[in-house]
């Protein structure tokens, strides 16, 4: 139990721990994306306010130095000039559709991000295409890029690193097309670097969460192993006394009679010699000391074996019981193990199957799974109470009284011995409908 706890605990810690850098590098990226985004928008716009022109590298047209000189203008100063610049600009600054950018820092990103624009005429031929990189394209890539922008059919979008932007003409169309590789291709590395640090991060934090729960059920790992040394020692303490009070009070019935003390004394005996085997049979299971020693069997006729018994106590109580167990099918488990398995079941369906009630009993092969179910009529088993019934000592409160018997330790040592073949058992139950064991192996 404590490792299934620390199990589950170390298995939430890390899917915090995913999800929250999962978040993080998905914002850092996304944000990242935007960015660039916005930028070669922003740059469009400049470059569609200006006829497909960008402004000069290095003019500056802040006010906050009025007097100074600026620089001397490139050569090709003429193909580059603006043409009828913003007041907007003129000021330093300049108003994008799309939010408000600094001039200078648009001016920068611009020099940096090559560009080229692309005339087109009416039926969407190329006929002419200007570039400030121009080594960096071919005519058969300005085609194949014109071809594609109208194969898409939007004025403004992106293929692959290049943001691109139509703007009618009385003879044509021009597409500005803005190049982001270098920024996409940074982009990138971003990525591989969030994933890298975001990665080592969680390994790092997940081995010392690991490290830090260990620490944390220490406590109560040693305190269940306290106490099922105690189960254990108390157990074994208990076996001698009642031993010798068993026997003295078989000696006093053999001189005194029948008598109705002694049958009582007797009776609580053998009761608690019942509820003294079964602690040390959960004992030595959780304790390991009793391992299922898996060997291939027939597991058909190895229940047929623990039924036959019952048939005829049930049948005396009453009530009935049917069983679909086809013959032939193999498993490979602990048989000794499995027999008591279905003793304990088909014990728990007969005390709580009710006056004149019924008992299936259905055995299945799916593949390589074993199903086996016991349903009994009875009384519901209530929602609240179906996830404790297998708890040590638990039981339902309509069944402490003197009419049914048990100790609360048989569907304990039903799941001990169903972990110990790595299987699982639930109980689904609903009033009208009965209560339904299934052990799936």
């Amino acid at each position: 139990m404590i490792k299934r706890l620390q199990k589950r605990m170390v298995l939430l810690v890390l899917a915090g721990l995913l999800l929250a850098s999962a978040g993080l590098v998905f914002a850092i990226n996304w944000i990242n994306w935007q960015s660039i985004r916005q930028q070669a928008e922003g740059i469009l716009d400049m470059l569609a306010e200006n006829d497909g022109q960008r402004p000069l590298l290095m003019e500056r047209m802040s006010t906050d130095n009025p007097d100074e000189t600026p620089p001397p203008r490139p050569e090709n100063d003429g193909e580059y000039a603006w043409r009828n610049p913003p007041e907007d600009m003129q000021a330093g600054r300049w108003n994008s559709q799309r939010g408000r950018m600094q001039g200078s820092d648009l001016r920068s990103a611009a020099s940096l991000i090559s560009s080229y624009t692309i005339e087109l005429d009416a039926s969407g031929a190329v006929t002419g295409w200007n570039s400030d990189r121009a080594e960096l394209y071919g005519e058969e890539d300005i085609a194949a890029l014109a071809a594609q922008v109208l194969t898409q059919g939007t004025q403004s979008g992106r293929i692959d690193t290049q943001f691109y932007r139509l703007i009618p003409r009385e003879s044509g169309q021009l597409l500005i097309v803005v190049d982001q590789r270098l920024a996409m291709q940074d982009a990138q590395r971003v990525l591989r670097l969030t994933l890298l640090f975001a990665g080592t991060e969680d390994a790092l934090l997940a081995i010392g969460a690991v490290l830090l729960i260990r620490r944390m059920v220490r406590p109560v790992d040693e305190a269940m192993e306290k106490q099922k040394q105690f189960v254990w020692d108390a157990s074994h303490e208990l076996k001698t006394p009642l031993a010798v009070i068993s026997a003295n009070a078989e000696v006093l019935a053999g001189e005194v009679g029948e008598n109705s003390a002694l049958q009582y004394i007797q009776s609580e005996v053998q009761r608690s010699d019942q509820l003294i085997q079964s602690l040390l049979t959960l004992a030595r299971m959780e304790k390991g000391t009793v391992k299922a020693e898996p060997r291939p069997f027939d597991l058909s006729h190895a229940l047929l074996s623990v039924i036959l018994p019952f048939e005829s106590a049930i049948f005396e109580d009453g009530k009935t019981l049917e069983t679909d167990i086809p013959e032939g099918i193999l498993y490979t488990g602990d048989a000794e193990m499995i027999k008591q398995l279905c003793v304990i079941l088909l014990s728990n369906a007969q005390k709580y199957s009710g006056p004149h009630g019924a008992i299936d009993l259905k055995l299945e092969a799916r593949g390589d799974r074993r199903i086996l179910q016991v349903h009994n009529t009875g009384p519901a088993i209530p929602p609240e109470a179906q996830s404790k019934i297998f708890d040590r000592f638990y039981r339902v409160d309509s069944s402490h009284n003197s009419e049914i018997p048990g100790n609360g330790l048989g569907l304990a040592i039903a799941r001990s011995i169903v972990d110990a073949h790595k299987g699982k058992i639930a109980v689904r139950s609903a009033e009208g409908e009965g209560t339904t064991f299934t052990v799936t192996l």
